[in-house]
C-alpha cells in the first residue's frame, strides 16, 4: 500500500476518463522485459495507484508474484496468461500480506496446484495464507531469482531479486508513483530504511513496483527514498526542540499547507517517532 498525496479528495471527470482508459489498457497482459509479464489487478484507489502489480516471470515454468485482491476476474486473467504463452506455474509468491497483494494467493496457488510462498506471520485477515520458507530461490533463465527478506514496510515483506538481468521485484518497498506508506505497529522505519539501504547495494537495472510503472532509473529512485525518509527525520527532529512531541502536532507543521493529507501524514510521523523512541532520542528534549 503506497500513498498518493497528489489527490485524496476524488479525480475529477475528465481526470477519470483518463485514468479508466489506461487501466483498461493496464490490464492487457504486457511485456516489461524478457520473460516478465504484468497484469494490473482492478483494485485502483488513492492507495494502490492504478491497481495491484501481478508478475510472471521465467518460463515455461513461470513464478506468479502478488496475485492481489480475491477477484475473479483477475485470477481468470492470471490463468489466460499462463496458456497465452505456454506456460506452467511453478509457485505464487506474495511480497506481503497486506490484502492488495495477498487476498487472492491461496485461491489462486490452489487452483494451479503450486505451492504459495511468503515470510513471515499472516495478518489476521489473511488467516488462509500458508507460510512456507523453502525454497527461497527459482531456476529461471538466465540465472536464480531469489527471495530478499526486506522489512519495514510489513515485517514479512519480501523482495525478489533476479541477479543476471538486475531485476528488483520490489512489492511496496518502493512505488513507481508516490511513496511508500509505514505505519505501526507492523511498518517500521528503522527496519525500512536498512532494507532501502540493501536493496540499493544490489545496483538494480530496474524496479518492477508493486504498483504503478517499471522504475528505470532504479538506483536513483532508492537513494531518493532514502533521502525523503532521512530529511523527514530531521524535520521531526527540529520540531521535537522546539517542544512539539506529538505525531499530529508534528504533522500539523510539516504539512501546514497540505491538510488533505495530514490524517496520512500523522502515521508517517508516528514511524519516525517509534525509530527515535527505540534510538533514545526522547532523552534529549
Amino acid at each position: 500500500m503506497f500513498e498518493l498525496f497528489k489527490d485524496l479528495s476524488g479525480l475529477s471527470n475528465l481526470t477519470g476518463l483518463i485514468m479508466a482508459r489506461r487501466l483498461i489498457i493496464e490490464r492487457t497482459l504486457t511485456q516489461t522485459h524478457p520473460h516478465v509479464w504484468r497484469l494490473v489487478a482492478p483494485n485502483p484507489s488513492p492507495m494502490t495507484g492504478p491497481g495491484t502489480n501481478t508478475y510472471l516471470v521465467g518460463g515455461p515454468k513461470v513464478v506468479i508474484i502478488d496475485p492481489g485482491p480475491a477477484d475473479e476476474t483477475h485470477q481468470q486473467a492470471i490463468v489466460a496468461a499462463l496458456q497465452t504463452l505456454h506456460a506452467e506455474a511453478q509457485a505464487v509468491v506474495v511480497t506481503h500480506s497486506h490484502p492488495d497483494h495477498s487476498e487472492g494467493a491461496p485461491t489462486l496457488a490452489h487452483r494451479l496446484n503450486v505451492p504459495l510462498l511468503s515470510l513471515g506471520s499472516p495478518l489476521p485477515h489473511n488467516d488462509s495464507l500458508q507460510i512456507v520458507l523453502r525454497p527461497s530461490t527459482f531456476d529461471l533463465e538466465p540465472s536464480t531469482l531469489t527471495i530478499l527478506h526486506t522489512p519495514g514496510h510489513t515485517p514479512d515483506h519480501l523482495c525478489l531479486w533476479w541477479a543476471e538481468p538486475r531485476l528488483l521485484f520490489a512489492g511496496d518497498l518502493v512505488a513507481g508513483e508516490g511513496t511508500v506508506l509505514i505505519v505501526p505497529p507492523d511498518g517500521d522505519m528503522a527496519a525500512y530504511l536498512d532494507s532501502l539501504r540493501a536493496m540499493l547495494a544490489l545496483s538494480p537495472q530496474a524496479i518492477l513496483p508493486g504498483h504503478g510503472p517499471v522504475i528505470e532509473d532504479a538506483p536513483a529512485l532508492l537513494q531518493q527514498y532514502l533521502d525523503h525518509r532521512l530529511q523527514r527525520e530531521q524535520q521531526v527532529l527540529a520540531l521535537l526542540a522546539q517542544g512539539y512531541t506529538t505525531a499530529a502536532a508534528i504533522a500539523a507543521q510539516i504539512y501546514a499547507d497540505r491538510p488533505e493529507a495530514l490524517a496520512i501524514a500523522t502515521l508517517q510521523v508516528e514511524a519516525h517517532l517509534e525509530k527515535l523512541r527505540k534510538e533514545g532520542h526522547f532523552g534529549s528534549f
